[in-house]
Parts: C-alpha cells; structure tokens; sequence
C-alpha cells in the first residue's frame, strides 16, 4: 500500500468530520478504517486483543509494518 499523504489523510479527516455532522455516524466510522493506525497504537492492540485479531481487522496497518516490519505480527 502507498504511504497516503498528509493532505489524503486531511481530507478523510474532512469527511469524517461532514459525515459525523450529518448524524451518518456508521460511514463515518467505516472511513477512519482507511487512515492508517499509528504503530504505537497498533502495537497497543497487538498486546490487547491478540495478533491474529489485528490481522483480521480493516484496520490500516501500513504505517506500524514499516515502523516494525512487515513480520511484527507474527513475533
């Protein structure tokens, strides 16, 4: 996946923001799924609810596999 830029990430932030505003709380909440999850939070829910979990998630894990590694779910 190619690293998104600050200015993709910014206008998902928008649309969350227009969505939630709307009261489309559910779309809203499916599209932060597309922003990647930093790898200290990443690595948090690792430790809370399990590697194979994060591996079946939407979460974007992008941004914590080339902080980690690509295999870091797997140590």
């Amino acid at each position: 996946m190619a690293k998104m830029t600050k200015d993709e990430e910014f206008k998902i932030i928008q649309e969350i923001r227009r969505l939630d505003a709307e009261g489309k709380h559910d779309e809203a909440y499916e599209l932060r799924y597309k922003l990647p999850l930093p790898p200290h939070l990443a690595m948090a829910l690792k430790e809370t609810v399990g590697a194979d979990e994060l591996k079946n998630s939407k979460f974007d894990l992008s941004e914590a596999n080339e902080a980690y590694g690509k295999d870091w779910l797997t140590l």
